[in-house]
């Protein structure tokens, strides 16, 4: 009886270690599994409604630019599953392929100030990861950099790529 009483006192001390030591990290887990649920939840319709704003800034832009030198065709269309395509003809070209997977977005992208270049040379990349606050809501931002930018809503999101993709 009494080898029974240590053995149990052993096991509580141990267990009571485990709970001192192991609590923060354990609570820090559970938060980030919650905010990947949220995230592989709700990213989807992050990604839709960043599709769809990019879209209607495209049309914006491209209203704006009518009947100058230098309009040309801009289209924003759907490529595969989970991917947007982003062209333009020239004055800036531009040749973008926008792709959602689980908790990012990437931009792979070619452009140029005048007429159409090789798309396949100077590509460039630029990542983002989607993430989840503590209020449950998706927001982006920059997968690089020691000061990541933040972008708490899909239109947000929508004009960093506008910039980045028709920035001169």
């Amino acid at each position: 009886m009494a080898d029974a009483m240590r053995s149990g006192e052993w096991i509580d001390r141990l267990a009571d270690g485990i709970r001192e030591k192991n609590r923060d990290a354990a609570q820090a887990y559970g938060r980030d599994q919650h905010f990947a649920e949220v995230v592989e939840r709700l990213g989807k319709e992050f990604f839709v409604r960043f599709a769809t704003e990019l879209e209607r800034d495209v049309d914006a832009l491209r209203r704006r630019l009518q009947g100058d030198a230098t309009s040309a065709e801009t289209v924003v269309q759907p490529g595969k599953a989970g991917e947007l395509l982003v062209r333009r003809e020239r004055f800036p070209w531009v040749d973008a392929v926008i792709t959602h997977r689980e908790d990012s977005v990437l931009v792979d992208y070619a452009k140029g100030v005048g007429l159409p270049g090789d798309p396949m040379v100077d590509r460039q990349s630029r990542a983002f990861l989607l993430r989840a606050n503590a209020e449950d809501r998706v927001y982006a931002e920059d997968a690089f950099g020691d000061r990541p930018g933040r972008y708490e809503s899909p239109e947000e999101l929508a004009r960093c790529v506008m910039e980045l993709l028709f920035g001169v």
